[in-house]
């Protein structure tokens, strides 16, 4: 598949929220929100939240069918939220593509790492993040306090060495 991936800018607004609500529904264990959460949030809030956090959209001709986003942490690395491909543009080496590029943002940013959580039973994710050089940090937490059940574990990535040094030049 032959997508274009660009920055969301504050106009995308509209294109951010419907792919973010497309991925909720898709894969509602996937996210610390839930499709309930997000589906009252008004234009303000949807600009908001593209300004405040680097979110990075694949496009395919007009519409987008994979998202990522990053923000800046405390110790100076960055962390990846969002990660999400639609069912359509999945095997294609999209996913690659998007953390590459929250990669390359955060390594401008001077960023030594990227830090995400994957949800437990998410295998397929969990399979990419290892491919991608991601390891466990060993740290878990639940997904959503409302559902006690439902965990996640910690991963980080080396921006300065591994698999992903070379996509983020």
């Amino acid at each position: 598949m032959d997508c274009e991936i660009r920055r969301v800018a504050p106009e995308e607004w509209a294109a951010f929220r419907d792919i973010r609500l497309a991925a909720l529904a898709d894969a509602p264990n996937a996210f610390a929100a839930t499709l309930d959460m997000e589906t009252g949030y008004d234009e303000r809030r949807w600009r908001e939240r593209v300004s405040k956090s680097a979110f990075f959209l694949a496009w395919d001709d007009d519409r987008p069918v994979g998202m990522v986003g990053g923000y800046a942490q405390e110790d100076g690395g960055w962390h990846v939220i969002s990660m999400w491909v639609a069912p359509q543009a999945r095997g294609a080496g999209l996913a690659d593509r998007l953390i590459g590029a929250v990669a390359r943002h955060a390594r401008g940013q001077d960023a030594p790492t990227l830090t995400l959580w994957v949800t437990d039973g998410n295998d397929r994710a969990r399979a990419f993040y290892l491919r991608a050089g991601f390891r466990s940090t060993g740290r878990r937490q639940q997904v959503r306090p409302q559902e006690p059940g439902l965990w996640e574990e910690e991963m980080l990535l080396a921006l300065a060495g591994g698999r992903m040094a070379g996509w983020v030049r």
